[in-house]
């Protein structure tokens, strides 16, 4: 009976609501940080600038998900079972069982990070002519890419060095790190946008990656001093097998949906331009910056707590309708505030040459409805440690949609087609994980959670169609009534849940 009550203490909606408070606060600044760079890039570099910085981002950014073999996760893995976390971890801790086997973790982890790190690099090198010739159609970016080859390697350390914060659960280095390294990145990329223009790309991106890696480290050291120890050569190899068979399985799904990216941006850049790369990339980073905050405390706060119900398929119900009702209540007046504000948004945070991609933000907006509304039945294969079936929906299911519908929606409409798209991949994802959940796991939508979602559904289909009114005085005035209506009904859903 203790045990019950204290599970329904820590998923009651005032835990939960607290839980994505704390981790969705910490993310606001480093928002900020990436606000101010971008509006930075649009000024100095322009729509081709900016897709010029996307083109190399999303090219490098495949190559590293390849060699870096999953092990972001893997490790995370590792370090929580040595650590004797809670979640489903037997496996991954045989020989693991004590405090002292948390620094042999480290070092092993350490190891295999760093070569990995350096396969990156030599990978990067080895393909810079050919990334050059595919990315963008000629040669002249070859060096770049070489170039960028220091970056993977920092950048790959980086993501080790993060990913043991996040295993030990060092929340306020791991934020700490994360934002002192991006604010480097910013103070020191600006200058080089604005002497050397496109030419400062890539040194930008390179300082960036140097400084997150230089905070991670100092911070991890600061969390395990003394975490070089001595590692018998068996439990070595016992550990890195480990680390990079589960990372291999986990490294599929995440190149696949980074290749989708890269190749929805060469499909843009195909049939239009340069420039509509960096459109596309400036309304992508408003959207989803809007609701960043949302998404990461969910990954951070709802993740932990559904995979301690992994054998209990009522539990997991429960958790994922409450996490349902508020993600749901937050997220709809977000929706209907950047339909709102987008043409606000856009000149603050770009310049008067994106104002064009207003339409597709609020395409966007009402896709990231869609989205939220997926995002809790996503997570539940994951927590069950039903890697095929996650692989199957995310990676097989999830990046196919995906391209066909990106590329399909542009070449009939343009860059508003890839805001169209958005909302049909996050109408399909609904459909599918709901009926993948309910007949594997017998996950059930209740009642009440049901009809809150279409409560919640219409006002922001409602403000979506405002911005299509022809008179858009009276779209903006009907945006506006519907944003008051559905703040005020969201905070009375939240305030009623808290007191219940």
């Amino acid at each position: 009976m203790a045990s019950t009550a204290t599970d329904s203490q820590e998923n009651s909606y005032r835990s939960i609501l607290r839980g994505m408070s704390v981790f969705g606060s910490v993310q606001v600044l480093q928002i900020v940080i990436n606000v101010v760079r971008g509006k930075f890039v649009a000024l100095l570099l322009g729509p081709e600038g900016m897709g010029i910085s996307q083109l190399l981002v999303s090219s490098t950014n495949t190559l590293k998900q390849m060699a870096s073999c999953g092990l972001p996760l893997s490790i995370v893995r590792e370090v929580a079972a040595a650590r004797g976390n809670d979640a489903d971890t037997s496996d991954a801790a045989d020989d693991v069982d004590s405090s002292a086997d948390v620094a042999a973790v480290v070092s092993v982890a350490r190891r295999v990070v760093l070569y990995t790190a350096l396969g990156a690099m030599l990978l990067c090198i080895a393909c810079s002519a050919l990334l050059s010739r595919i990315t963008f159609d000629n040669s002249l970016y070859t060096w770049s890419f070489v170039a960028l080859s220091v970056m993977m390697l920092f950048s790959v350390l980086s993501d080790g060095e993060m990913s043991l914060l996040q295993g030990l659960h060092e929340v306020k280095r791991l934020s700490k790190s994360s934002l002192v390294g991006a604010l480097v990145g910013l103070v020191a990329g600006v200058p080089l946008y604005w002497a050397f223009g496109y030419d400062g790309i890539v040194p930008a991106m390179i300082i960036l990656a140097v400084a997150t890696w230089a905070f991670y480290r100092y911070n991890m050291r600061r969390a395990m001093p003394g975490s070089a120890v001595s590692v018998p050569r068996s439990l070595r190899w016992a550990i890195a097998g480990r680390m990079l068979s589960l990372g291999v399985v986990l490294m599929a799904g995440t190149v696949l949906t980074t290749l989708v990216g890269y190749l929805v941006n060469m499909w843009v850049r195909a049939l239009g331009s340069v420039g509509d790369v960096g459109l596309f990339q400036a309304a992508n980073t408003i959207a989803g910056q809007y609701v960043a905050v949302v998404f990461t405390a969910m990954s951070l706060d709802y993740f932990p707590r559904l995979s301690a119900a992994i054998s209990d398929n009522a539990r997991m119900t429960v958790i994922v309708n409450r996490q349902f009702d508020l993600v749901g209540l937050v997220i709809a007046p977000l929706a209907i505030a950047l339909m709102l504000t987008a043409p606000l948004l856009i000149r603050v945070l770009t310049s008067e040459e994106f104002m064009a991609v207003v339409p597709l933000v609020r395409w966007m907006a009402l896709g990231l409805f869609l989205r939220a509304m997926a995002y809790p039945m996503g997570y539940i294969s994951f927590a069950k440690g039903d890697k095929k079936l996650y692989f199957c929906l995310e990676g097989v299911f999830g990046c196919s949609v995906m391209l066909v519908v990106n590329c399909l929606c542009y070449w009939a409409w343009g860059l508003v087609g890839l805001g169209i798209a958005m909302v049909i991949v996050h109408a399909l994802d609904v459909a599918a994980y709901y009926i993948v959940n309910h007949r594997v796991y017998g996950y059930r939508i209740d009642r009440s959670t049901l009809r809150l979602m279409i409560l919640l559904s219409l006002p922001v289909l409602l403000a979506f169609l405002a911005t299509l009114l022809p008179d858009m005085r009276l779209g903006y005035a009907l945006m506006s009534l519907l944003l008051l209506i559905t703040l005020f009904a969201s905070f009375r859903g939240i305030r009623s849940r808290l007191r219940g």
